[in-house]
């Protein structure tokens, strides 16, 4: 069976124009963007990295010339102990290079937006700013948004691809899920870099941990460092434990006044020439962002049964819409990839008459993201813990562990990548080689 034609997708971020893209390349669809903000936004989030999974996904995406440019290829982690030595060196590319032919990069997010807005261009695909949604009614054959200046559209699927703070979420799919606070905030910078460093040296990450925090940095295209100061942080006083933006905004001069006064006592105590660095870092910084970790609590629903007995769900969430992860993980944005890709591959089953409604579609892709999104969720809340306020002794102990793992591991020649648990090495696309007939609804 097959009614598709004109995808409504609310949220013009990374996840929705991928979105986008696919389904107007794979699906052959008709898809149309309509983003709350204005396109300024998109220098917004400063850098992100994209693990091998997930840069795989914007080479099937067609994206691969275009994001290789604007973006650094990174080889490796360095950790550094608040005396300044190196405590380990975390190789992060060559075993999934070898295995996937992709590494890690990093790009900063206006860069990844802009690649992916002119993709949209070459697909003659329709962006329309500033729509803030009023309504959304599901009729079951097909699915009417309303917006707030009076406008509407009908079509066929509409997806909420509009971030953790959905309203799409809030105002369809499941009010009841608001985004839970981490407990953890961050403060953070991209600047020119401030000194001439061995050339070997663009291509690593570093980060120290700190009794008061975590310290990190990496590299940037055009010679520039993205550097933050990750620590705990509690919630403006009478905010609860929703989410209440209003709070943080109120807040955020005074947060962000007491993560510099931290980030200042913290530059203090790190030594060495990597302390030296790190102060001149945040010292040519012009343009310092707070921002508190959210996340989405696991069990939410994705979507919702139409009210129409004939009929068929017509709204899904995609991305950190439905899933968010504080981002200690560093999938984010791999993550609302995976999800792009799964979905335009059941819906080539659809289109082929594998599933009988979307109501199958949208049932296989729930079972399939859900055990994912839970191992990587627990991943960002274990790295998470990292960043809370800890003893120098239980700070000194860490540094130990880790300066003896190094010598263990060169010593009998093992990895310390981290990539043997397979979160990079996945690929969702054999998720859907592994569907058998028999299994399609």
């Amino acid at each position: 069976m097959y009614d598709l034609e004109r995808i409504i997708i609310i949220g013009g971020g990374p996840t929705g124009l991928a979105a986008a893209i696919r389904l107007a390349q794979n699906n052959k669809l008709s898809p149309i963007i309509y983003e709350l903000r204005n396109p300024g936004t998109a220098s917004l989030g400063g850098s992100l990295g994209i693990p091998a999974n997930g840069v795989r996904v914007l080479h099937r995406l067609g994206l691969w010339d275009s994001i290789l440019p604007r973006s650094v290829d990174i080889a490796k982690n360095v950790v550094h102990s608040t005396s300044g030595s190196v405590l380990n060196e975390v190789d992060v590319a060559s075993e999934a290079k070898n295995q996937t032919g992709f590494g890690y990069i990093r790009i900063n997010r206006v860069d990844l937006v802009q690649c992916l807005r002119d993709a949209t261009q070459e697909y003659d695909i329709p962006i329309h700013y500033d729509k803030q949604i009023q309504s959304i009614d599901d009729l079951g054959d097909s699915v009417t948004v309303t917006f707030t200046d009076g406008t509407s559209d009908t079509g066929s699927l509409l997806l909420g691809c509009d971030g953790i703070h959905s309203s799409v979420r809030r105002i369809h799919v499941d009010a009841e899920i608001a985004p839970e606070y981490s407990g953890i905030s961050a403060i953070s910078s991209i600047v020119d870099d401030v000194t001439n460093r061995d050339p070997r040296d663009t291509t690593s990450l570093h980060s120290t941990l700190t009794p008061h925090g975590m310290l990190a940095t990496a590299p940037c295209a055009a010679n520039q460092i993205f550097w933050f100061f990750s620590k705990e942080v509690p919630l403006p006083q009478g905010s609860g434990s929703v989410d209440v933006r209003d709070g943080w905004m109120l807040h955020r001069q005074n947060e962000l006044a007491d993560c510099r006064n931290s980030l200042s006592n913290v530059l203090d105590c790190v030594q060495g020439k990597w302390g030296k660095y790190l102060r001149q870092l945040v010292d040519a910084s012009q343009d310092v962002h707070f921002y508190p970790h959210y996340r989405i609590p696991l069990g939410g629903r994705w979507f919702v049964s139409s009210d129409n007995p004939q009929g068929s769900p017509r709204v899904l969430l995609l991305g950190d819409a439905a899933h968010a992860v504080q981002p200690h993980a560093g999938q984010g944005v791999a993550m609302a990839l995976e999800d792009v890709i799964l979905l335009s591959g059941l819906l080539v089953q659809y289109q082929d008459g594998d599933h009988a409604s979307l109501q199958g579609v949208f049932d296989r892709f729930d079972q399939i993201r859900r055990p994912r999104i839970q191992r990587i969720n627990e991943v960002a809340m274990r790295n998470g813990r990292m960043r809370r306020n800890q003893s120098p002794w239980a700070v000194w102990c860490k540094e130990w562990y880790m300066w003896t793992m190094l010598r263990i591991n060169r010593f009998w020649g093992m990895s310390m990548s981290g990539v043997l648990n397979g979160d990079v090495l996945y690929d969702v696309e054999k998720e859907l080689k592994q569907v058998k007939p028999t299994e399609l609804n």
